[in-house]
């Protein structure tokens, strides 16, 4: 919201969003995700041998990957200052390598809190490591409103600098904590005696590349997401940028939430051989993964301009960048569902120590997305809507290979009647909220987007809150209504405290 207000969808802030995930490309790798899929079970088995060893191992990955990070760091933006001296980019992407070469030595700090974040959660200490981002957050919007009153590419420099700050500090939080852990583990000169590439830490090295694969894919999509933006629409990164910040909201709240609670009852019934109640754990995480996405899916499509008009359109966001991100958004919400299917089946496999089928995958779904993007952007010369539409495509044919993976295994699901009881009760919501926006708003700026014309959305704050508001209010009844008359309980049994059966519909 800071961004947008201050600088809405320039080239300038463009250039720094495609930058920062170049920066933090190795981010997923080597400080989260495949590092803490890999670390954390390493962990507790070496803890449950010996909790020495397991602090030695922690010393020991941390120096490793710290001296791992630096070279690369230092390899890196040596390769970036040559061509920038050069002169090999044009402008536009000259301040992209600028800027990215600016933000390289957060890398480093992104990488290590990604390590002590998983250390603090095997010793079930959760604040740290949710504050952090936070402290991220307000250095970011500090740098935002510093840098607000000067030219915008001078702005995202001194940006560039407040993130390097933010990255530090997200780390730093952790530290004491992380220190006075390690202290318990009584530890005998505990950085004295730290080794590089120690046994223990060399043992990382097969579950954290098959899980780099995966996350691999995953990042390189992301990074040519934005170069493709970029090439669409000097203000396409930007946009994509927005858009997907809502998209993932609901991702975040109840996905990866689901996701996380269901490994490791997944993870007990493999290991007892007990199939059922795998199954059974499986299709309750995807039954209520779908009473959720469904339902916000067309909340957001239906409701997503609003959304978009009352967080960003404000200050420099003018009326054409709201239509611009939701356009976006809507591209990207259409992946929405298979996104949080995937969020399940992944540690489905995780569970029963197969990393090679999600890791290929997530590899195809890259293909096709890189496939797709150059297909509409390149040949039809599509906007940056196009790039987040191939994601969803993509996350789609990703859904499809785990889900036949797991049919080839055997676990087949009934969730075809929910799924369609759900399906129609949003449907209807959305209806409803169609006819109120023309009965209440004078038209419905979603029907004149869909024709491709431009709406004039409301500036004034108190009403965006209240045309949103109500509209909000009006999608839930209905949407209440029509799954009680629809008797799709898998949705009604979120408006109550009434236990269900999971073979329920």
């Amino acid at each position: 919201m800071a961004m947008a207000y201050a600088f809405g969808t320039t080239s300038a802030v463009a250039a720094l969003l495609v930058a920062f995930r170049f920066a933090h490309l190795l981010r997923r790798l080597l400080g989260e995700g495949a590092m803490q899929t890999a670390l954390i079970p390493h962990f507790e088995e070496l803890r449950s041998q010996d909790p020495q060893r397991a602090g030695r191992f922690f010393c020991d990955l941390a120096y490793s990957l710290s001296c791992l990070l630096i070279v690369l760091i230092l390899f890196i933006m040596g390769g970036i200052g040559g061509l920038l001296a050069s002169n090999v980019f044009n402008a536009g992407n000259a301040e992209i390598a600028w800027l990215t070469l600016l933000m390289m030595p957060s890398l480093l700090f992104i990488c290590l809190f990604g390590i002590n974040a998983s250390l603090l959660q095997c010793e079930k200490s959760f604040f740290a490591p949710s504050a952090a981002p936070v402290i991220f957050n307000l250095f970011w919007i500090l740098g935002v409103f510093f840098s607000a009153t000067f030219a915008p590419e001078k702005a995202m420099t001194i940006l560039s600098l407040f993130i390097i700050v933010a990255c530090f500090a997200q780390w730093a939080i952790t530290v004491p904590k992380v220190y006075r852990l390690l202290t318990g583990f009584k530890l005998d000169n505990m950085w004295k005696n730290t080794k590089g590439y120690s046994k223990d830490v060399l043992r990382l090295a097969k579950p954290l590349a098959l899980g780099i694969i995966g996350v691999a894919a995953a990042q390189v999509n992301n990074a040519l997401d934005a170069v493709f933006a970029r090439w669409a629409d000097d203000e396409g990164p930007a946009l994509l940028w927005y858009a997907i910040r809502l998209q993932q909201l609901p991702l975040a709240l109840f996905g990866i939430a689901i996701a996380g609670a269901i490994l490791p009852p997944l993870a007990r019934a493999i290991k007892a051989n007990d199939r059922p109640q795998f199954r059974t754990f499986l299709e309750f995480g995807m039954r209520r993964s779908l009473a959720l996405m469904i339902p916000m899916t067309g909340a957001l499509f239906i409701l997503g301009d609003g959304c978009v008009a009352l967080i960003y359109g404000h200050g420099s966001f003018s009326n054409a960048s709201v239509a611009g991100t939701t356009l976006c958004l809507w591209g990207y919400t259409a992946g929405l569902i298979p996104m949080a299917l995937v969020l399940i089946l992944a540690p489905s496999f995780y569970a029963k120590s197969d990393y090679y089928t999600p890791s290929m995958a997530a590899t195809a779904s890259m293909g096709i997305n890189i496939a797709l993007n150059t297909l509409l952007v390149a040949v039809f010369s599509l906007g940056a809507p196009s790039i987040a539409l191939a994601t969803s495509v993509s996350a789609w044919f990703n859904w499809y290979w785990l889900n036949l993976k797991l049919r080839k295994d055997g676990y087949t699901l009934s969730l075809v009647s929910s799924t369609a009881k759900i399906t129609l009760a949003t449907a209807i919501a959305m209806g409803a909220i169609i006819i109120a926006d023309n009965i209440l708003w004078n038209g419905s700026s979603v029907i004149e987007l869909l024709q491709g014309k431009a709406p004039s959305y409301e500036i004034s704050f108190s009403k965006q809150i209240l045309h949103l508001g109500v509209n909000s209010i009006i999608f839930v009844v209905t949407l209440a209504l029509s799954a009680i008359i629809l008797k799709a309980r898998d949705l009604t049994h979120l408006l109550s405290k009434k236990q269900y059966s999971i073979s329920s519909n």
